[in-house]
């Protein structure tokens, strides 16, 4: 089997057990949350996007890969992390910002993750050395997607005629 098969299983594997997860366990607790309560959680785990960064230190991606193309992935993720942390300290702030900043993080965020596949696979990503980032395509990246997909659907369900307010006073 080729490496793109493999992250594809262990991808498709993941997404499974996270909405099992997510149905089971977390859907009742989160269907009875405000917004900002229901969302908060997914936020704070976007934040450690940080760790994409991890593409950029030497010796943890072989050096055939281009140093272009990690900086995009690394960055972008960078910069998905840094707009979670605002939407965080905003929410726990009861700040008016709170759901333009999750609003903001959404579209930074999501645009990371669109860019990250083409040009994974531009760069040979996943037929080279990627130590522990090969751990967090498979685990991490899948509740990223998911969890941008619940944060988006919440957005859009908050501002329904009858939805409650956005941020408790």
């Amino acid at each position: 089997m080729t490496n793109t098969a493999y992250l594809v299983i262990q991808f498709s594997m993941a997404i499974v057990v996270y909405l099992v997860i997510y149905r089971t366990y977390l859907r009742p607790w989160l269907q009875a949350q405000p917004l900002e309560t229901a969302i908060l959680p997914f936020l704070i785990l976007h934040v450690f996007r940080y760790l994409g960064l991890t593409l950029l230190v030497t010796g943890q991606v072989s050096a055939e890969v281009s140093r272009t193309a990690l900086g995009a992935m690394a960055y972008g993720d960078l910069a998905s992390g840094v707009a979670a942390l605002a939407a965080v300290i905003a929410i726990t702030a009861g700040s008016r910002l709170a759901v333009p900043l999750v609003a903001v993080f959404s579209v930074v965020g999501i645009a990371d993750l669109i860019n990250i596949g083409p040009t994974a696979l531009g760069a040979g990503v996943l037929d080279a050395s990627i130590g522990t980032m090969w751990f967090l395509m498979v685990l991490y990246a899948p509740i990223l997607f998911l969890s941008h997909i619940y944060i988006v659907c919440r957005l859009v369900l908050q501002f329904r005629p009858g939805a409650r307010p956005v941020l408790r006073p």
